[in-house]
């Protein structure tokens, strides 16, 4: 049996799937693979074109609905503060227990990754007696090296957690469904995020519900970029170092902060554009990008030669930005 990815993800994020998609594609080695996606918003021409980029290999996909399982249901989503950010596609990793009955576990993946080759060996993580394996979330953490801040209280009295460090990003999860299944009503999950206004919504809710029952694996496989110093000079030398040293061989990478398709010289933004190239939304992700560099005059301008002396920006990236910039200017 093709083993499980689950992705959630609408109309806007279609051209960023496409690269996940672009990666899994050439990153995959060993066996076959089923992709589903959970949406409740995309065209069908979209879900045909990331179909079609799927051809010929042993990946297949397959698109399941939710709207009907999340009708009703008030997702704390489309607001301001708290919610401003938040999407209710979110939230349908929730029902992938009830809506993936054939599958005993699945790796779920936030839109904003790729993967590198040697990404599936992280099917093979143990999860007996466990509901899921996650990846502590270091730089959603770093609070909680205070033991007096408000993020440590939260997540102590309101999640029940006894150590708030172990914390983890849900944006890549190996889930164990069966156990799930075992656990947890159909529509349960949902409902419980539904209940309250979570500070970090259905991922507090996996926290929540899986304490006591989740096997943490390295950074390697949900490798983040460090958001800033503050969230740096928080973290323990100790920490850092382990970072620093699975930093050099991430088989998961998650955009989860600075995002390679807005900003120049993020971390593994290479493997993004790698991947981009071969997604069926290159065009519109690459002339996006350049609209956005040069719409910040010359900040980019140096920024760009920074780049090319340094030789983080190649031929080839140059390349494009002038074809790009000249179809801009023939337009």
């Amino acid at each position: 049996m093709a083993e499980c990815v689950i992705v959630s993800a609408n109309d806007k994020y279609v051209p960023y799937l496409s690269v996940l998609f672009a990666s899994i594609l050439c990153g995959t080695q060993k066996q076959a693979v089923e992709i589903v996606v959970l949406y409740d918003e995309i065209t069908a021409d979209n879900r045909e074109r990331l179909s079609m980029l799927l051809t010929q290999s042993d990946i297949s996909v397959r698109f399941i609905n939710v709207h009907e399982h999340t009708k009703g249901h008030d997702l704390f989503v489309d607001g301001t503060g708290n919610r401003s950010y938040l999407s209710k596609e979110a939230y349908f990793r929730l029902l992938a227990p009830e809506l993936l009955p054939e599958y005993k576990k699945a790796l779920y993946l936030d839109c904003d990754i790729v993967v590198r080759p040697g990404w599936e060996e992280i099917y093979g993580t143990d999860l007996t007696g466990q509901l899921l394996a996650g990846i502590p979330d270091l730089w959603g953490n770093w609070e909680c090296y205070d033991e007096k801040s408000a993020l440590n209280r939260y997540r102590i009295e309101d999640l029940g957690l006894e150590e708030p460090l172990r914390y983890f990003n849900s944006g890549v999860m190996l889930l164990n469904l069966q156990a799930m299944r075992e656990t947890f009503a159909p529509g349960e999950l949902l409902k419980l995020a539904a209940s309250r206004d979570w500070q970090k919504h259905d991922q507090d809710v996996l926290n929540y519900i899986s304490k006591g029952r989740v096997r943490l694996l390295d950074y390697r496989w949900n490798m983040i970029e460090c958001p800033g110093r503050r969230a740096w000079a928080a973290v323990p030398e100790e920490v850092q170092k382990h970072y620093e040293e699975e930093k050099q061989t991430p088989y998961i990478i998650h955009y989860a902060s600075r995002k390679p398709w807005i900003y120049k010289g993020v971390a593994f933004e290479q493997d993004f554009w790698r991947a981009a190239a071969d997604s069926c939304y290159f065009e519109q992700l690459f002339s996006a990008f350049i609209d956005e560099q040069l719409s910040q005059g010359e900040r980019f301008e140096h920024r760009a030669f920074e780049s090319i002396r340094s030789g983080k920006m190649g031929v080839k990236f140059i390349v494009r930005c002038g074809l790009a910039w000249l179809g801009r200017i023939i337009r």
